[in-house]
């Protein structure tokens, strides 16, 4: 008896030394979250200043070689902006620093922006963007959202052949949003993993060398946020579309 009793008790501090373990990881973890997200906060300022300048210069006489320099430290520093944005984003979301303030308001206010600003990246590109508006309410989180959605259209055009669809629906009593492009597609190897932080698709060398590999991770952190899930189709060499339902505005009663 005594035995069993000795088994159970040495049970029970290995529980309670596993679950002290899991907290201490669990608190390291967000301290690094959150230092991550001081450090890409302190470092915009600076990054700001320096695109400003450098846009000045542009503006100067400047012999053709110069002007071409500047236009590359202009788009380096607009990478790394990028980039600072999509850590500070992704700490916040992994310590907490993100809230999820939901309230009713209208999508078009929204996706009529984005598709007006994707409708020019995309002919930079010389791709087009072919938008599907909607004018019905829903009840979300919009600054999370338009996060969300700038991810996945940016994602959209750096992938797309000649096409990008953006748009949504009426499904019951959700919206549908969707982004859809015709790319290259997602391969099975890559499928499960193109949610994973720093993940970056082996498909394309050309599009392996600019990103990050934490804008869909991101995407799937707000989703999770927002209690939903992103649907994935694709066909390798065809194209992928992303697409999740948010709860509809209920309609006020006369």
């Amino acid at each position: 008896m005594s035995g069993k009793y000795d088994d159970c008790l040495e049970l029970s501090e290995k529980y309670q030394e596993t679950e002290r373990l899991l907290k201490a990881s669990e608190k390291e973890s967000d301290s690094k979250s959150y230092f991550l997200a001081q450090a890409s906060h302190d470092l915009r300022q600076p990054l700001h200043a320096l695109r400003i300048f450098a846009a000045l210069l542009a503006d100067t006489k400047l012999l053709p070689q110069q002007k071409n320099l500047i236009e590359k430290i202009i788009a380096a520093a607009d990478n790394m902006h990028d980039l600072l944005n999509n850590y500070l984003d992704l700490s916040k979301l992994d310590y907490g620093g993100t809230k999820y303030e939901e309230h009713i308001f209208c999508l078009h206010e929204l996706t009529d922006k984005l598709a007006e600003e994707f409708s020019m990246i995309s002919i930079c590109h010389h791709k087009h963007l072919h938008y599907i508006p909607c004018s019905l309410e829903i009840l979300s989180d919009k600054i999370l959202l338009e996060r969300m959605l700038r991810n996945l259209l940016t994602n959209a055009v750096k992938y797309a052949k000649r096409k990008i669809v953006f748009g949504c629906k009426r499904r019951g009593n959700f919206v549908q949003i969707i982004v859809m492009d015709d790319g290259i597609g997602i391969s099975d190897t890559d499928l499960p993993h193109i949610f994973d932080e720093f993940y970056q698709s082996g498909q394309n060398p050309e599009n392996k060398k600019s990103g990050s590999g934490l804008g869909l991770a991101i995407v799937k952190k707000i989703a999770d946020l927002f209690k939903t899930r992103i649907r994935v189709k694709t066909q390798p060499g065809q194209g992928t579309s992303f697409s999740f339902l948010l709860p509809a505005a209920k309609k006020k009663e006369a």
